[in-house]
């Protein structure tokens, strides 16, 4: 019997901890939104065109969504299934003694996943699996409509909360917001209550670092780097704005963010990466 809440698996599967908890917050987020909209003070009014374009936002950010998390789950990033063996003689390649392989050039050993990632950027703790060559794209497309998402039930929720706020003093709202446990313990407030401002203020975070991870990783695929070269300085895979982003989206890099599985196959094979130096050879 395995281990089912470790941090990884030896078959590469991702870490059923995180998703478990991940899922669990997405419920609970689910289900405050129904019962604010069905039970509580309904949604914002709007007319009729304003509510059916609100429901068609909705359901596109919601299918962006799942099939970009659908995409970066079922995308293996390892080593494994690929032929290493042989490639790595004179050209710049490590040796993994934890795998006990040749890994190539920007591929890195993940404790977590317990295997070498090719393009390695960095673990994601809420999902379980690593960031890498072949599942970088719906990982930036994750983060795009993640923060999308969490915006919009930000809004919904948004007059539930105020109407909520205005019952109170501002001492009481501050704290309300900034402490909601600590209110839900003291008797301050009720479950119903306490369960509203914590998946707003939730919501409200987590778009928040959704966005600031996108424009961080924004930033790195314009440079052509991974997290691992951002933080180290290197610059030797920065090929121009317009091929850093094939390379990472595919050749139809401005349109993979509108929908998950859209056809972009990306350039090369995460092994070998044209560089800087390269390029100047060939122009010279």
């Amino acid at each position: 019997m395995g281990q089912p809440w470790a941090a990884g698996s030896a078959d590469g599967a991702p870490a059923r901890l995180p998703l478990v908890l991940t899922a669990l917050w997405a419920a609970a987020v689910g289900l405050e939104l129904t019962y604010v909209l069905v039970l509580g003070p309904g949604p914002p009014p709007l007319g009729p065109l304003a509510r059916a374009l609100q429901l068609a936002l909705a359901a596109f950010q919601l299918l962006n969504l799942l099939g970009n998390v659908g995409l970066f789950l079922r995308s293996d990033p390892s080593i494994r299934g690929v032929m290493l063996a042989g490639r790595g003689l004179g050209q710049g390649w490590a040796y993994c003694y934890q795998c006990q392989s040749q890994v190539p050039p920007r591929s890195g050993h993940c404790s977590a996943c317990r295997v070498c990632i090719l393009r390695r950027d960095h673990h994601c703790r809420l999902l379980g699996r690593c960031v890498g060559f072949r599942n970088y794209r719906p990982f930036l497309c994750l983060l795009l409509h993640a923060a999308g998402v969490l915006l919009h039930v930000s809004v919904l929720l948004g007059p539930a909360l105020s109407a909520l706020l205005r019952a109170h003093t501002p001492l009481h709202m501050a704290a309300l917001l900034l402490l909601p446990w600590l209110m839900l313990l003291t008797g301050r407030v009720s479950l119903a209550q306490f369960a509203l401002a914590f998946v707003t203020d939730t919501c409200v975070a987590g778009a928040l670092l959704c966005g600031a991870g996108l424009l961080f990783h924004g930033m790195l695929l314009l440079r052509g780097q991974t997290t691992w070269e951002w933080a180290r300085g290197q610059h030797s895979y920065d090929l121009g704005p317009c091929h850093n982003l094939q390379a990472a989206l595919g050749p139809r890099w401005a349109l993979v963010w509108l929908w998950p599985f859209l056809a972009s196959p990306l350039p090369g094979d995460g092994i070998t990466f044209q560089t800087t130096a390269d390029v100047g050879h060939t122009a010279s």
